[in-house]
């Protein structure tokens, strides 16, 4: 039966009944356990905010963190992190649980420019209050679109990583698809994991109850369904036009409806009746936006005595008084719809002068732009220029949608054309790094067709970049390039050159990228767009074989902890250039050290570092760790909407899996990487996307599927990286699998170019690949001497690097040969040492077959690897590993970028399947690699 409760604030609720039980089932599945982010969709007055405030007032024992936006605060940042974070505090102290202060637990949002980081500091923050108090938490976000988009991409980072927490968060706004909302959070939101519910209208039977509330009798059923069919249900609508119109009226069938909008005529009427003092109140307050300090209203209105004023706007229903913790008094307009009617009446001209006086009252830069801007009139040099400065900074410390949007803004107030296109060109390309590349496809429509063809180039240059269109980004950069840029603008000309350095990055031409790269440092005295030109630098010296160059001009560096922002582009560069020269231990050391003082860079910085990490770990058999980054990677991509790497991480995560047997692991990953490469047209991300699906094929011991994978990387005839020894790893895939396929001579054909460029660099981990290639093509010759002095010469190559896999593919495949010929001694002794390799890293294939060879040896197999003999996933055993290692949960919790509730998850999952009791009991079991007598399984 349909009801009508008053609910929080006198607010009329009725119906949802459906709506409610949904909400409460989630949270009940929140006790339990299981963390969930909850979706509430609707047009503008459908009752989203009335539904969650009912559902809260229905429930006891609940910490209820609520914010929300407002239209005009989206610019200020972390402004609903900051409601957040302040309502969480208050929780704390209320229950007197002794919250850490922002200097200790890093939960002001001020301190953290990269949203990553603040959302980082959120989850502590809800960590903290699950272990002050237990009850679960709520964390509402009201009127999403309009929430400023660090707040966003904060809650967005912690929200997919509530594993384990007891936390509902609900999420409320007009359309999830609304391109306000961050990239990252829609492809959130539509994911299976959100729970979704969309609002539609009140039922008919409801529109009478509702209508009971506001006359003498309900609304007749037939005229409530007329009724609903005019408004489609809008309870905002309906209740509108239950105010101001006689329930008589409107269920009279022979009378027309007023149309909603009329609402504002009676708004205004009721205005009108209302004192000077208090018309005055009410448009300050209009211009504050739908809430305000009332000194603040008070002060834009002229008056020195708001309160009898607001007692009258108060009986006149235009204001009201919102309760706010720890401040003066607060109105806010019980709808949107009178702020809105008043506001529309002012006039441009009154409108104007009342925004030119909040904006010299308010007491923050941002509210005083946003009051300058709505009262600006057309070009303002001075105010374009400080919105230009504002932006420029939002853009240095990662926050390229405040940036995007102020540089737009200020673009349309500059009054010479060419500091019009320039910050429009800026606008654009801080849009397009951050993923809104609607709004800058939108930006870049707006530039006048006969603007410098070198901007319209470059705008569209990026633009296609960015989608995936490589060749016409090239074609249209170079176009743009060639126009003269470099002579009389060189901002223009550093972009332009810096974006053709990453787009030769990513189609594996190192030379270009090198040659690119200096041109954009040259043409450019600051730090030019993402900062990442001097990492694109050393990337394309190593492409094209000058590792030594490389590493050469990045030998004094500082330590990470100290070095500049300069020092850890390169730092960067100089961790991939020493990944690809074997130094693998240097390499993982730079990237660490990069990776943990990454947490002011951009989004596209930590995204590189964490892939790279990942990619060195894996080459020096850290494969938890390695998974670890690589999915870090992934994650840091898919929120911020940013894809040009992902085929690198996926690619780690695939070889991983591959070689530990995780089938359906392996598989996703590498369809993520052919999807990533082919939707942004990166001939890099297309070798790695080839390479992982030839090492899944590898693994499954199918050589006509590795054959089939790397055979397109044959017919590539530009690309200097993808035939640089250490950069990629495949060629030693499709030889072993073209001898075994019985197609020698193809095999020796890639073999001599291979091996002679490999030992042209001096590259140990690319010989002794070699050595294992050539070794299985000598016997599908049946040549068994050369054989084996291919396997010995692969092993005194690999006895100089720390390759921990290779090495154990060597041992394997010199085993197996030995075996074959009859030297079992000999061949038990390589199958040994391989199986002690590929016991440490979890591979399964590689083990069971090396187990067959030994029991053909006359030794029966022996021992499981650690991971999975433990009975341990990959998280959990890397979890457990940095527990033993002395690391508290928060130590690990920030080292990982997950919650510390999801860490105490594993851990006990951990402890549990281990039966042990405490950290050191831990250390031991890891230590001797089996469980203790009892353990379970």
């Amino acid at each position: 039966m349909p009801c009508c409760r008053p609910g929080r604030g006198d607010e009329l609720f009725v119906g949802r009944s459906e709506e409610l039980a949904f909400l409460h089932a989630q949270l009940d599945e929140v006790r339990g356990g299981a963390s969930r982010l909850v979706l509430v969709e609707g047009p503008a007055g459908i009752g989203k905010t009335t539904l969650v405030r009912r559902f809260l007032a229905e429930e006891n024992e609940l910490m209820v963190l609520q914010s929300g936006g407002a239209e005009g605060e989206s610019i200020l940042a972390y402004g609903v992190l900051s409601q957040l974070i302040s309502a969480a505090r208050a929780s704390a102290r209320d229950a007197s649980a002794g919250m850490p202060d922002a200097g200790q637990s890093g939960s002001d949002p001020g301190m953290h420019p990269n949203p990553l980081t603040a959302g980082s500091a959120l989850l502590n923050v809800l960590g903290g209050l699950q272990d002050s108090r237990p009850a679960a938490v709520v964390v509402v976000v009201d009127d999403a679109h309009w929430a400023d988009v660090p707040s966003l991409q904060a809650l967005t980072f912690a929200f997919r990583r509530l594993g384990a927490d007891q936390v509902l968060g609900i999420l409320v706004t007009r359309d999830a698809a609304d391109t306000r909302l961050p990239e990252g959070l829609r492809r959130l939101l539509a994911g299976h994991e959100t729970r979704r519910l969309m609002l539609g209208g009140l039922a008919t039977a409801d529109l009478c109850t509702l209508s009971s509330a506001f006359g003498v009798r309900p609304l007749p059923l037939r005229g409530a369904a007329r009724l609903r069919a005019h408004t489609r249900g809008n309870p905002l609508h309906a209740r509108a036009l239950f105010e101001q119109v006689p329930i008589d009226v409107l269920g009279d069938l022979r009378a027309p409806l007023p149309a909603p909008r009329s609402y504002s005529l009676l708004v205004l009427a009721r205005l009108a009746r209302c004192g000077e003092q208090v018309q005055r109140l009410v448009c300050a307050a209009s211009v504050l936006g739908l809430s305000a300090p009332l000194h603040l209203a008070a002060q834009v209105a002229g008056t020195d005595e708001p309160l009898p004023a607001l007692g009258e706007a108060l009986g006149a229903g235009l204001l009201r008084e919102k309760p706010v913790a720890g401040q003066g008094p607060v109105v806010e307009f019980p709808h949107p719809l009178i702020r809105a009617a008043v506001y529309q009446d002012l006039g441009p001209a009154r409108r104007a002068r009342l925004h030119e006086q909040a904006a010299g009252l308010v007491n923050d830069d941002l509210s005083a732009l946003r009051h300058r801007l709505k009262a600006a009139i057309g070009p303002d040099p001075r105010l374009a220029s400080e919105l230009a400065a504002f932006a420029r900074d939002r853009v240095t410390a990662g926050l390229w949608a405040a940036g995007g949007t102020l540089l737009s803004q200020a673009a349309r107030l500059a009054p010479a054309d060419a500091e019009r296109l320039r910050l429009s060109v800026e606008a654009i390309e801080a849009l397009l790094f951050d993923g809104q590349i609607d709004e800058a496809r939108a930006l870049a429509a707006e530039l006048p067709q006969t603007a410098d063809p070198a901007v319209r180039g470059y705008a569209a240059g990026h633009m296609a970049a960015v989608t995936g269109r490589v060749p016409e980004a090239i074609e249209l950069l170079t176009g743009a390039w060639e126009c003269g840029t470099q002579d009389g603008r060189p901002w223009l000309a550093a972009r332009i050159a810096e974006q053709l350095a990453r787009l030769s990055a990513r189609q594996a031409d190192g030379v270009q990228a090198a040659a690119w790269a200096d041109r954009a440092l040259a043409l450019s005295v600051h730090r030019p767009g993402t900062d990442l030109i001097q990492c694109t630098r050393l990337a394309g010296l190593g492409m094209c074989g000058a590792t030594a160059e490389g590493l050469a001009l990045t030998a004094g560096l500082p330590d990470p902890a100290l070095a500049t922002v300069a020092d850890l582009d390169a730092l960067l560069g100089r961790g991939l250039l020493r990944t690809w020269a074997d130094d693998l231990s240097a390499a993982v050391r730079d990237l660490l050290g990069v990776l943990a003082a990454s947490r002011d860079r951009s989004v596209s910085f930590r995204l590189l570092a964490a892939a790279a990490l990942g990619q060195a770990e894996y080459r020096l058999g850290r494969w938890d760790d390695a998974i670890l980054h690589a999915e870090m990677a992934t994650s840091i991509a898919r929120d911020a909407g940013q894809i040009a790497l992902t085929p690198m991480s996926a690619t780690v995560t695939a070889v991983v899996s591959a070689a530990r047997g995780d089938w359906e692991d392996a598989a996703a990953s590498v369809s993520a990487a052919y999807g990533s490469a082919k939707r942004t047209g990166s001939l890099s991300g297309l070798v790695c996307a080839a390479s992982a699906d030839a090492h899944l094929a590898a693994a499954r011991g199918d050589s006509e599927k590795v054959v089939t994978a790397l055979q397109p990387l044959l017919d590539i005839e530009s690309g200097d990286g993808i035939y640089e020894p250490g950069v990629m790893s495949w060629q030693d895939l499709l030889i072993d699998a073209l001898a075994a396929s019985g197609e020698p001579d193809r095999a020796h054909s890639i073999l001599i170019p291979f091996e002679t460029l490999a030992a042209a660099r001096r590259r140990h981990s690319v010989l002794a690949n070699a050595g294992r290639a050539r070794g299985n093509l000598s016997l599908a010759r049946r040549d068994p001497a050369a054989a084996q002095a291919a396997f010995r010469t692969g092993l005194q190559h690999a006895a100089q690097v720390s390759l921990p896999f290779d090495r154990a593919r060597l041992e394997l495949a010199y085993g197996a040969f030995l075996r074959r010929a009859g030297k079992r001694a000999a061949a038990a002794q390589h199958l040994k040492a391989a199986r002690v390799l590929l016991t440490q890293l979890g591979a399964r294939p590689y083990l069971e077959r090396c187990g067959n060879e030994l029991a053909a040896c006359g030794y029966p197999p022996s021992g499981d690897p650690p991971a999975f003999a433990l009975g341990l996933t990959p998280q959990e055993h890397a979890i457990a590993r940095l527990a033993a290692a002395g690391l508290t949960n928060r130590q690990i919790a920030r080292e990982l970028a997950l919650s510390v509730k999801t860490i105490e998850y594993h851990l006990s999952h951990a402890y549990a399947k281990l039966d042990v009791p405490s950290r050191v009991a831990l250390a031991a079991v890891l230590t001797a690699g089996v469980k203790p007598s009892g353990g379970r399984a």
